[in-house]
């Protein structure tokens, strides 16, 4: 949980207004976004605002920053009424905008972005002296190594985004709303963002932080407020909420209730997978593993337990793995990725950002990299069948409003995580691997792709699933194993295992130990 808890009580921390909500809605066409929405933010908090896709947590942002102005209700700041029809006239109070797209001059340098509009003069020319010297105040603040001749555009989006914090604090922000600032982040970029979140709490600021991310929701927030279908069902503690909690609020209904009926699995199933004594360079081991037709395997596991690795190596993506392998009743050595397609295995890596998506390219080029050799004939595509088989793979995902020609950058995290899917089973394979299958995707989109691998595992797919949510593997697997220091250390039946021996076991722990070690019974 965060550091800086608010306590309702009359603790020592600062329980100060800053901005009151009464009431708000807004109605684009026949659809409420906004139904009459009630909520406090204080001075000095982190405040995060989590719910479905459509929940209206991008729109009330929007409302608060003044791109949207709302039909009726009443909003102030620090006590004062205000009624914004510009985001110039929010920031004039010291409200201040992260928007999911980047918003920087691209073509003009780091500092110039930074001081946009808040430029020292003298004499009528530009201080650039004095300029200089507040840029770098404005590093000392936040401690982001960025070079302020750089130009914008030639900056990756980690440090794009750290411009755009710099802006806002230059520009004095009293709140800043961030909107899914970690989307499309590597882990250490996430890490490093959550950081100077908290340093600006410190420091008064508040964040109004919206994300599908809840472990980070958990960790980094002071207060959560839960939005569904345009309406404020509650505001809480973030120390209050447990992952499972969190999410029931989300849905309207209980965990269990987002998860289908996993079938069983046939007593006569042949075995997909039969891997013996694998030995992955640089971990321990050996490991074993067996998967039949219509079976989901769960592996879970700490992050560094090795269940990546051992996904790895069964898709040859590590060199010299040793193992005794049968796929389909046939021998199969893992020596490449492509080798591991060709047999019938896929992948869906951990990290879609890093391993799995080309974020700068669009649906169609990500999708259809894991086919081109099908479409092509003497080395030229053939674009018409590139698309349609595209456009086939997505929908049968469910990605909303596919377009083929749109940047999977600016996709939700939820059809980011379907279009790697899409991906991934253009072939159809006999051995379905996913890893972390639903990090960061919005609890609706996860319903879509749990319904998807009941649907793979009924037409006889052979599917082993990693996942640091306990949750997850235990309504979805048929068994589990857990993995710690490269190897398999315990087996459990999901559908009775104790949560508690199933930590412990992951985490090697005795049961006080395990308690002060595992919040959010999730694997960290």
């Amino acid at each position: 949980m965060s550091d800086r808890m608010r306590e309702a009580d009359g603790s020592d921390a600062d329980t100060t207004e800053l901005i009151q909500l009464a009431s708000i809605t807004k109605q684009f066409g026949s659809q409420k976004a906004l139904d009459g929405v009630d909520l406090e933010i204080r001075a000095g908090e982190v405040h995060a605002l989590v719910g479905e896709n459509g929940a209206g947590k991008s729109t009330l942002g929007k409302v608060i920053s003044g791109f949207h102005l709302p039909d009726s209700g009443r909003m102030t700041v620090a006590g004062k009424p205000v009624s914004y029809r510009s985001p110039s006239a929010a920031l004039h109070d010291g409200i201040v905008t992260m928007h999911q797209e980047i918003s920087l001059a691209l073509d003009c340098t780091v500092i110039d972005n930074v001081l946009l509009g808040r430029e020292q003069h003298r004499f009528g020319y530009v201080a650039k002296r004095r300029n200089l010297e507040i840029f770098d105040e404005l590093v000392e603040r936040t401690g982001f190594e960025l070079d302020p001749n750089a130009t914008a555009g030639d900056l990756g989006l980690p440090a794009q985004q750290e411009v755009e914090i710099m802006r806002a604090i230059a520009r004095d922000a009293r709140l800043i709303i961030m909107d899914e600032p970690t989307a499309a982040l590597p882990g250490e970029a996430a890490a490093k963002l959550h950081k100077v979140v908290r340093r600006l709490r410190d420091s008064g600021t508040s964040i109004v932080y919206i994300s599908h991310f809840l472990d980070e929701v958990l960790d980094l927030s002071d207060r959560v407020s839960v939005l569904r279908n345009g309406r404020h069902v509650r505001t809480r503690d973030a120390s209050d909420y447990t992952h499972t909690s969190l999410i029931s609020d989300m849905l309207g209904r209980s965990l269990e209730a987002n998860y289908p009926e996993k079938p069983a699995v046939p007593a006569n199933a042949r075995v997909i997978l039969d891997a013996k004594q694998v030995r992955v360079p640089g971990a321990s081991g050996p490991v074993d593993v067996t998967v039949r037709a219509g079976e989901v395997l769960g592996i879970f596991g700490l992050v560094g337990s090795g269940r990546s690795e051992l996904a790895h190596a069964l898709f040859g993506a590590t060199k010299g793995v040793e193992a005794d392998i049968t796929l389909d009743e046939s021998p199969y050595q893992p020596r490449s990725p492509r080798y591991a397609l060709d047999s019938g295995i896929s992948l869906l890596p951990e990290s879609r950002k890093t391993e799995g998506l080309f974020l700068g390219l669009n649906q169609r080029h990500n999708v259809s990299s894991a086919f081109l050799k099908d479409v092509s004939t003497a080395g030229v595509v053939n674009r018409k069948r590139e698309a349609d088989l595209t456009r086939d793979a997505l929908t049968d995902m469910g990605v909303d409003n596919v377009d083929l020609t749109a940047d999977v950058m600016r996709l939700s995290g939820g059809n980011q995580q379907k279009v790697l899917f899409g991906k991934c089973l253009f072939r159809t394979p006999k051995l379905l691997i996913l890893d972390e299958p639903t990090r960061g995707v919005d609890v609706g989109s996860r319903r879509a792709i749990y319904d998807r691998v009941v649907e793979f595992v009924r037409s006889g797919m052979a599917v082993i699933v990693i996942s640091s949510e306990l949750d997850e593997v235990t309504h979805l697997c048929h068994r589990l194993v857990v993995m710690r220091g490269g190897e398999i250390v315990g087996s459990f039946d999901p559908d009775s295992a104790d949560h508690d021996k199933v930590l412990q076991t992951a985490f090697g722990a005795s049961e006080p130990e395990l308690a002060d070690s595992a919040p959010h019974t999730k694997a960290r």
